[in-house]
């Protein structure tokens, strides 16, 4: 394994020949994402594999909001280059707000051959607050050519600020979506050429992940696929269930990509 630590690229990649490419991204918990020993030794048995932090270690963003989308797409063409690897050989991966972030990345700005998005949004976030400052200005999660990506702003109430403190939360999520006026903040995948598995929880605490699947689901076509899975949790790079299914999806991709 080799470590990347520097702004440009932190990441960890596991060199594996003439394999494909693919990359790892977490969501809302700084640094490296947590993933099972079962689902990691699969993935180094069968690719190369990149896993990206991008923020809140070493010189990366302190919190995230505003990470330029431009550090991922660097990232995956310096790995592709550097493999000799065309697009059809590349495979990203990300949870939760890296779910969000996979799906804004493959509506345009990468062009892997396939792509999951586990526990995602359907929509661009704000920023995850962090203090008064970023409560009161918000700004959005992604950017791209130094301008923030079109978001949805969080709304609060008694009820939600309640749920907040008892970590809890889906209610915000869903009264922001209820709230929001701005139309750009829904991720459009329609012109992804690659498969795209999205994978749900019925019983989701973080954002209303199933639904928000349904929603790209019906607006995609025939190469969008969505499993709603019988999990509680948001952690979907650890339950045995979820990687499961993402084994799965991987081997019925992987052929005739070398």
């Amino acid at each position: 394994m080799k470590e990347y630590r520097t702004k440009e690229l932190y990441g960890d990649f596991y060199e594996n020949g003439n394999k494909p490419l693919l990359v790892v991204i977490g969501g809302s918990i700084a640094g490296f994402p947590t993933i099972s020993k079962n689902l990691m030794e699969y993935l180094k048995a069968n690719y190369n594999v990149l896993v990206l932090a991008y923020f809140g270690v070493g010189d990366l963003p302190k919190r995230l909001e505003r990470i330029p989308l431009e550090y991922f797409i660097h990232a995956v063409e310096y790995f592709k280059n550097s493999l000799k690897l065309a697009d059809e050989q590349v495979f990203i991966i990300g949870s939760s707000k890296g779910g969000e972030l996979v799906l804004l990345l493959i509506s345009g700005y990468i062009h892997p051959r396939a792509a999951i998005a586990c526990v995602p949004s359907c929509y661009v976030w704000q920023g995850i607050p962090d203090g008064t400052g970023s409560i009161l200005f918000p700004k959005s999660s992604w950017t791209f050519d130094g301008k923030d990506i079109p978001y949805i702003k969080f709304r609060y109430n008694q009820k939600i600020i309640k749920d907040l403190q008892n970590k809890v939360y889906v209610s915000c999520h869903e009264e922001s979506i209820q709230r929001n006026k701005n139309s750009q903040a829904l991720i459009q995948v329609n012109n992804f050429q690659g498969q795209l598995l999205l994978l749900s929880a019925e019983t989701d605490w973080y954002w209303p992940s199933m639904e928000m699947c349904n929603r790209m689901k019906q607006k995609g076509g025939n190469n969008i696929h969505h499993i709603a899975l019988n999990l509680e949790g948001h952690h979907f790079l650890q339950y045995k269930e979820s990687g499961r299914e993402i084994i799965d999806f991987l081997n019925q991709q992987r052929e005739g990509c070398y």
